[in-house]
């Protein structure tokens, strides 16, 4: 007779495995032991014991270490774990994509709050009913949302593109396409008595209070920045807040100083109640702004669409 089971290939083995066993590391991890999976597996522990036995032998070495203090994982069980968390991000993904309606593809956008004053409503602008696509947006600083990006939980990013930032990412899976560029702006309210100033000094803004974004975000950078070029150590910020929205506002109706982007600046100037200091040692510099896309999300039709919209013209 002759045989007709299939071959005992690793693969055949991982075609066996359940999306219990692909969630059973990350959650290892979490809780730091086999028994706290089990009780959010809603399993038994020698359930979750074998689970990891038949993940173990799929991988072909240790995952977990266990001890008096729980579970942890082995260097190669966070290897594994890395990339587990894009597999189970992209069948999340794939759930939802074939959700009604199934006739708009789905982009998970990652952006910085700069890109949403201006140039992201824009482009969405271009968009035709026709190529119309349904997009969540998620905001953040791009070290943020870059990782995001690589755990597989966004399709794509705009965010900042400088050295700080290639740091964090491996470029060899992302793909890279320059957007635009923006200039960040010393910004007061229009009757504070530095605007009137023709040319302020960045000693002038040490006694001032300071309304910032918050630490971690390249506006609260570029806040310390400026004084740490001139010698001086950054004033202490009078009020962090989340949004630069909120900032300028803040910035707008009080005696505080900020920071807005120039597009921003543009927006609310037009009240007449926000304007920019002049001086030579207030300028900023320019950042780059660039889309940061996963190579395997190239070709997804929304991520096209949005790509092709950022980049025309105004």
């Amino acid at each position: 007779m002759t045989d007709t089971s299939p071959p005992f290939l690793p693969g055949y083995r991982f075609e066996r495995l359940r999306v219990r066993h692909l969630r059973l590391l990350d959650i290892i991890h979490r809780t730091g032991s086999l028994g706290g999976a089990a009780r959010e597996l809603n399993l038994s522990q020698p359930a979750v014991t074998l689970l990891l036995q038949e993940l173990e032998e799929n991988f072909g070495v240790p995952l977990v270490s266990r001890g008096a203090r729980g579970g942890r994982l082995t260097p190669a069980g966070l290897r594994a774990l890395e990339r587990l968390r894009v597999a189970l991000a992209s069948l999340n993904m794939a759930l939802e994509a074939v959700a009604p309606p199934v006739d708009e593809p789905i982009v998970r956008l990652g952006c910085v709050q700069l890109a949403s004053v201006d140039a992201l409503p824009r482009a969405l602008a271009r968009i035709t009913p026709a190529e119309a696509c349904r997009l969540q947006i998620e905001e953040g600083t791009a070290a943020e949302l870059l990782q995001s990006l690589v755990a597989g939980e966004l399709d794509c990013v705009i965010g900042w593109m400088d050295e700080a930032v290639v740091g964090t990412i491996d470029l060899d899976r992302i793909v890279v396409e320059p957007l635009w560029r923006s200039h960040m702006k010393v910004v007061a309210a229009a009757g504070h008595p530095l605007a009137r100033r023709a040319r302020v000094a960045v000693a002038d803004l040490a006694g001032e209070r300071w309304v910032m974004h918050k630490r971690g975000s390249r506006t609260h950078a570029t806040f310390q920045r400026l004084f740490l070029q001139q010698g001086m150590a950054p004033p202490p910020v009078s009020v962090a807040c989340p949004s630069i929205h909120t900032a300028i506002q803040i910035v707008a109706h009080t005696d505080m100083i900020g920071l807005a982007p120039d597009r921003l600046l543009a927006t609310y100037a037009q009240s007449g109640r926000v304007v920019a200091l002049r001086g030579g040692e207030l300028d900023l510099g320019r950042v780059q702004l660039s889309l940061f896309t996963p190579v395997q999300n190239t070709g997804l039709p929304g991520v096209l669409r949005l790509r092709e919209a950022l980049g025309k013209k105004a």
